[in-house]
């Protein structure tokens, strides 16, 4: 079988994982960072980064193995957050290479032969603290990390959760650099119809998809109902497959982002999403343009199973047309 997800792609919807940082947050393994402000610089430089991946592996290893049960073909390298910048703010900067490695080594044990690995690169954090001054220190950690997951065998690159989009181009023109497929997708804070820096969901896509991302789409922030509006914005910019990763938490159309409520990070489960509700956004995936599915924060095996469920009703409604008007 071969390991290109472009080309599982033009098979079908391919089915990736849910949120690692948060469920192994809930499960004792990793640090909210509302209450480690003396960690590294402080101001939640502590906050849910992956050094999981080195003190509690079988952790790791055994959510991986849940979401693979659960269906996803696809797991993410728990290397969210993995950039040698965010882990020295975080107290282990030294030890930037062994979590990465050990992430990808982790994630191809649980995948086993027929699942695909995927490196996950996030923001830096950077843009934010700093602002666009900070691109060239930005350029250098993408550069570094994008080669250790090259160097440990991922299959793909996933650039997810990205804000800014010059920051997100950036990541990019590192990304192309490693020959690997690449996801591509933004996380529209704090209004849905624009990123950080002021650009529309069709200008990113267009954007994204121009610099080399093979799917291009949105993940976090936004449970799938709010995350719609994004996907068909860009879905009318641009002929390539979109991806989504919806979070998992009700949000409002005052604060349509999650890490914007008073509930983050502390209080999140008074306003889980349903699983239903991902069930039914990927009953309606291929209607659409979706090329990749998965979950984000607060998405555990559960949700996993719920898509994957959703998908092959998805599938018999495209056979039996007549069943799809209810189907969401």
């Amino acid at each position: 079988m071969t390991r290109n997800i472009l080309e599982w792609v033009k098979q079908g919807i391919v089915l990736g994982d849910g949120g690692y940082l948060l469920e192994l947050e809930r499960r004792g393994y990793v640090q909210s960072g509302s209450d480690r402000t003396t960690v590294g610089t402080g101001k939640g430089s502590g906050q849910y980064t992956p050094e999981v991946g080195i003190e509690n592996p079988a952790a790791l290893r055994g959510l991986h193995e849940e979401f693979r049960m659960a269906g996803s073909q696809v797991l993410q390298a728990l290397t969210f957050f993995a950039t040698r910048g965010k882990l020295t703010r975080a107290g282990y900067g030294s030890q930037t290479e062994t979590i990465n490695r050990a992430a990808v080594r982790i994630a191809r044990e649980a995948a086993g032969s027929e699942g695909l690995v995927a490196g996950s690169v996030s923001r830096t954090q950077l843009f934010e603290r700093e602002g666009p001054s900070a691109s060239g220190h930005v350029r250098d950690q993408f550069v570094e990390q994008m080669a250790l997951l090259k160097a440990g065998g991922v299959d793909l690159l996933i650039l997810e959760t990205f804000f800014h989009l010059e920051e997100m181009l950036i990541a990019l023109a590192c990304a192309r650099a490693t020959n690997l497929p690449i996801v591509a997708t933004m996380s529209f804070r704090p209004r849905l119809t624009e990123s950080t820096d002021g650009h529309s969901p069709a200008e990113c896509a267009r954007r994204m998809a121009g610099e080399g991302a093979a799917l291009v789409g949105a993940n976090c922030e936004q449970e799938p109902a709010r995350m719609l509006p994004i996907l068909r914005e860009m879905r009318e910019a641009v002929d390539i497959p979109l991806a989504a990763q919806p979070a998992a938490f009700h949000t409002t159309d005052t604060t349509p982002c999650f890490t914007r409520l008073p509930q983050f990070p502390d209080d999140l489960e008074t306003i889980q999403v349903a699983r239903s509700e991902f069930r039914n956004f990927a009953a309606r995936a291929k209607a659409e343009g979706l090329g990749f599915l998965g979950g984000c924060c607060g998405c555990n095996s559960a949700y996993i199973r719920a898509m994957a469920s959703g998908l092959k009703a998805g599938s018999r409604q495209q056979v039996n047309p007549e069943a799809e008007e209810g189907s969401a």
